[in-house]
This record gives structure tokens, C-alpha cells and sequence, in this order.
């Protein structure tokens, strides 16, 4: 494995405008947070993407969501730089290379 692998990892954690009063629902930029996945899901981009939460939407540790991007790590990062809720500071992404496993 000594290339650059075709996906990455994004782990969501809270970013400093994160609001813990709130449930994720009610952060500011979470409509344009979720336009922004939806984005990536219809355009092939984003793999798996989803939220980490208790019942009631709140945290339940420092992980928010995660998602796997059809994206070596540089490129996951620029993307993932254009969501509305990381512009924001309500989130923060962690882009980690990502090999994904094929049976041979």
C-alpha cells in the first residue's frame, strides 16, 4: 500500500461555534450542512456518510458524523473545506487516507 489510496476517511467533530445547548438539528449552518452531504451523495462524491448521536441528537463524545469520500485525502480535505458548517466553525473534518479493501 505504498500509493495514495482513491478514498478517504472524514471524521466530524465539533468545531468552536459548536453550540452543546443544542442539538445538532438546531446548529447554525446544520441546513446547509446537510444540502452540502446531500451534495456529495447525489454527485457520487460521498460513499457512506452519516451522524453519531444519541436519541435526542446531541453528542454523544467528540464525533459528530463520518463519511468515506471517493477522494484521495488532499482533495477530501479542499472539499470538505466547503461546507457550510466547517466555513462556520460548527465542525471540524479530519481527512484520513483510506484504503479500501477489493477481494481479489
Amino acid at each position: 500500500m505504498d500509493h495514495l489510496p482513491a478514498t478517504s476517511l472524514v471524521l466530524v467533530h465539533p468545531g468552536p461555534e459548536w453550540d452543546y445547548s443544542q442539538p445538532l438539528a438546531a446548529q447554525r449552518n446544520a441546513a446547509g450542512h446537510m444540502a452540502w452531504i446531500r451534495r456529495q451523495v447525489e454527485a457520487g462524491t460521498a460513499v457512506i456518510a452519516g451522524p453519531i448521536w444519541r436519541h435526542d441528537q446531541r453528542l454523544t463524545g467528540d464525533l459528530v458524523g463520518a463519511l468515506v469520500l471517493a477522494l484521495p485525502p488532499g482533495p477530501a480535505a479542499d472539499l470538505t473545506a466547503t461546507d457550510p458548517a466547517v466555513a462556520g466553525g460548527q465542525l471540524t473534518m479530519t481527512t484520513h487516507p483510506y484504503h479500501q479493501v477489493k477481494p481479489q
